[in-house]
């Protein structure tokens, strides 16, 4: 995410910088939600439960990127294009981390 706001910043000044962070943490702070959820081993869980957990993880993921997303566009300062760029790039890096 920093490097993603340093290149926007060089590119577009601290207002698209802002932009690109904004998008990243879009996409980092639902992440971090579901692997604080998900994430704790409980060896007693039964399987279901741990499905369960895995469901309602994804969904509020889902649901706290929408929230976050609608309370960007609130915000008229922010543009759109690095802001959609920042949350590409941040996913990206999840997808990259995956591969090593």
């Amino acid at each position: 995410m920093v490097v993603c706001g340093v290149i926007a910043y060089v590119a577009g000044g601290w207002k698209t910088a802002i932009s690109a962070s904004a998008g990243g943490l879009i996409a980092f702070v639902p992440n971090a939600f579901f692997a604080l959820r998900f994430g704790f081993f409980d060896p007693t869980r039964s399987a279901r439960d741990i499905v369960r957990a895995f469901y309602v993880g994804e969904s509020m993921k889902l649901v706290l990127t929408g929230v976050l997303f609608f309370l960007a566009f609130q915000f008229r300062e922010l543009e759109f294009l690095p802001l959609f760029s920042g949350f590409i790039v941040a996913l990206g890096v999840y997808w990259i981390a995956l591969l090593q």
